[in-house]
């Protein structure tokens, strides 16, 4: 069965809440499900929910709460992957990916070899496209949070929250390995992961996240497409502090 999302407003046992319409008409018509069936949902901020169904159109789906309670699928390492903009359908497969895996925030960027630079009017465009891009797969891959995909930022407008640990994955490292930080740094809330695009970083973007604090890591003696490089990297660090 899937999973839904509600609104983030959702209440405690025994309140009603209302499906979108989307969810609504996926409900009616594609699962064909009828009142008084239970379905599982989540309020994309970590509490999963048992809904009991009592009215089914495809204009209209709201069910009665029957259970609240934390969503165990969520990881406890919150990763913000800071991802420099990516050409074509490779954006796409980042967003879609990292979420399955487990990535909590999603921050595109611009460096200075990315090749993809959209104008103004067409960044808040893909936005919209790349939030709806994790909220599906926040769906399919059972999510207890829907990531939140930030506004697209240039290098040096991107946030760097005091006391949140970066990593920036660097082709050019000789010396730190992924696995080598990662074991002398103690399991911490949040992570920050830098990654570049298509023709990696220039040596000083390396040196300006160095200057905030950031760590550059080898990711090992094969080079990663950019697209695969975040979500796999992603997915080493859950591997290492167990949540996976």
């Amino acid at each position: 069965m899937p999973k839904f999302f509600l609104p983030a407003t959702a209440g405690a046992a025994g309140e009603t809440v209302h499906f979108t319409q989307e969810d609504a008409w996926h409900i009616a018509r594609v699962l064909r499900l009828a009142p008084g069936t239970e379905v599982r949902a989540g309020d994309g901020r970590g509490y999963a929910y048992r809904v009991l169904l009592r009215t089914v159109t495809p204009q209209l789906v709201a069910g009665e709460i029957l259970a609240k309670e934390a969503d165990e699928s969520e990881p406890a390492l919150r990763i913000h992957l800071y991802q420099s903009l990516l050409k074509g359908e490779k954006m796409d497969w980042v967003l879609q990916k990292g979420t399955e895996i487990g990535v909590f925030s999603f921050q595109p960027f611009l460096s200075s070899r990315s090749v993809a630079r959209p104008e103004p009017a067409q960044a808040g465009k893909k936005q919209q496209r790349w939030s709806r891009i994790a909220l599906e797969a926040a769906k399919q891959s059972e999510r207890g949070v829907i990531p939140t995909v930030h506004p697209l930022a240039t290098i040096d407008s991107l946030p760097w929250p005091a006391g949140v640990p970066a990593l920036v994955a660097w082709e050019g490292e000789q010396e730190k390995s992924l696995r080598q930080v990662l074991a002398a740094m103690p399991k911490p809330e949040e992570l920050i992961l830098v990654v570049g695009p298509e023709g990696g970083f220039a040596r000083e973007e390396v040196e300006f996240f160095v200057d905030r604090g950031a760590l550059p890591v080898s990711l090992g003696p094969r080079i990663l497409r950019a697209e695969t490089a975040g979500p796999v990297t992603a997915a080493l660090i859950l591997y290492h502090y167990g949540e996976m």
